[in-house]
């Protein structure tokens, strides 16, 4: 709470942070893709760009919840 007013330094930059969560949910992505699957991804765009598993990179919300 420190560091999000301004008092402290974060000890996980969200810089880095971001960068992590990232990979890690690329992965999920990937087991979920099936063994032996490559899979290219377009990080500017966000969207893997060779294989039909794209629909796992977003979600549909409850009702009542949105982005």
């Amino acid at each position: 709470t420190r560091a999000c007013k301004g008092e402290a330094k974060a000890s996980s930059p969200i810089e880095y942070a971001s960068m992590l969560t990232e990979t890690m949910l690329l992965g999920i992505v990937a087991l979920q893709a099936g063994y032996g699957r490559q899979l290219a991804y377009d990080g500017e765009a966000g969207k893997i760009t060779n294989a039909d598993v794209d629909h796992l990179m977003k979600r549909e919300y409850r009702k009542g919840w949105s982005l």
